[in-house]
């Protein structure tokens, strides 16, 4: 039982001294924080978006039935 409680108010004492640490401030970023000539982009991937095929009533998406009929297709 002493080693029991000796464990909790250890971890007690780690989590308070956790609470009272500075916080950690990110340095801020813009446009030139980046090489001349880089390019922002974004993407995404349908299965992403569409997921969960017969999930909640929902039905395959043109993206399921297109992936399913042509299994080693990639439109890279």
């Amino acid at each position: 039982m002493a080693i029991q409680c000796s464990l909790v108010l250890g971890l007690l004492i780690l989590a308070s001294s956790l609470a009272w640490t500075e916080p950690v401030v990110a340095a801020s970023f813009n446009r030139s924080s980046f090489p001349a000539g880089f390019i922002f982009g974004t993407a995404s991937a349908s299965h992403q978006y569409e997921g969960a095929a017969k999930e909640g009533g929902r039905g395959p998406s043109i993206w399921d039935t297109f992936s399913h009929k042509y299994p080693g297709l990639s439109l890279s």
